[in-house]
């Protein structure tokens, strides 16, 4: 239920109309504590409020969390990225290439034709190493605000399921801004807060990730964020994805916790049995896929597809003669 406005500020647009989300725990690794989701009414920015600091967060990406990761990002890399990999091509069909959270390189590796300059960042050293390996990427460990490449250097900066994750949303897409060369693209996917699935689930869908997720966006969000910052829009969709599935695992297991039976977090499951894949990839092939579609059509799926551009100099030119306000 929504409270009354209160003059907690949103660190996405400084408006002081703010209020209560919803409370949730981390699912993903089956702890108790709970976090605190806010909204903003100006932006519809959703953020969580009194994050773990930056020091302590690594409690929260365990060992399992990041070999799910891997796993996602390198299983049948060809497949797996190719909507990716065939809109950069599409785009831009050479240049240099940032891909920030670049994991262990799975996007990169689509990219290994020698008409693209590689680049990642990566926060976690023996993560970054195995990019470099399987990719000949050049690949910066640590934060993105501490990478040291010059202004306007890149092409194409991608950003896969990582803007959701960082603890200051506007100086990192300032950074990406200033990284950019005139006319380059930065292509984002997000989870989207305003998705069927996380009304319908709540504190159990799977893209709430919490406390791993500080920004949730919907589109009207992060349209608002970029165009505050001198973006250029090219287009804002939510693509046939679905979390349903393990979303559905949540739900589940607290029904299970609920009658006294324990149930193993998700992130201790282990491959599951072949009879189990084969069931679930059925309701993937066929209700959750047709429920992603309809979604999709909608507006509404559960994840976000953005792409923006930086003006070239003579476009900025002409908007300024032509009235317009330019925003730096």
């Amino acid at each position: 239920m929504r409270e009354n406005a209160t003059a907690i500020t949103c660190p996405l647009c400084g408006g002081v109309s703010t209020f209560h989300f919803l409370n949730a725990p981390d699912r993903f690794h089956g702890r108790e504590e709970e976090y605190n989701l806010r909204r903003c009414s100006t932006c519809s920015y959703v953020w969580l409020a009194s994050p773990p600091k930056p020091e302590e967060m690594w409690r929260h990406y365990t060992e399992d969390y990041h070999r799910d990761i891997m796993a996602a990002g390198e299983g049948l890399a060809t497949a797996r990225w190719q909507r990716q990999r065939d809109f950069v091509s599409r785009t831009k069909n050479s240049g240099v290439i940032l891909d920030i959270g670049c994991s262990s390189g799975g996007f990169l590796s689509t990219l290994k034709n020698g008409s693209w300059k590689l680049y990642g960042i990566e926060m976690e050293p023996s993560t970054a190493e195995r990019a470099r390996a399987g990719t000949g990427a050049e690949v910066f460990v640590g934060d993105v605000l501490d990478a040291p490449f010059p202004a306007e250097q890149f092409d194409v900066i991608t950003c896969f399921d990582v803007l959701e994750h960082v603890y200051q949303p506007r100086p990192f897409l300032t950074k990406v801004l200033e990284w950019l060369r005139p006319g380059g693209i930065f292509y984002a996917m997000v989870p989207n807060i305003d998705s069927w699935e996380a009304r319908m689930l709540g504190t159990y869908w799977y893209g709430l990730e919490l406390p791993r997720h500080l920004s949730h966006f919907s589109p009207g969000s992060l349209r608002y964020a970029m165009a505050s910052l001198g973006f250029q829009e090219m287009r804002i969709t939510t693509p046939p994805v679905s979390y349903i599935d393990p979303s559905a695992g949540y739900v589940y297991s607290r029904a299970l916790h609920r009658v006294g039976i324990s149930t193993i977090p998700m992130a201790k499951v282990g491959r599951r049995s072949l009879p189990s894949r084969a069931i679930r990839k059925a309701l993937e092939l066929s209700v959750i896929s047709l429920f992603a579609r309809i979604a999709s059509m909608a507006d509404a799926s559960a994840c976000i597809e953005a792409v923006f551009s930086k003006s070239a100099p003579d476009a900025r030119k002409a908007e300024v003669a032509a009235g317009g306000e330019v925003q730096a």
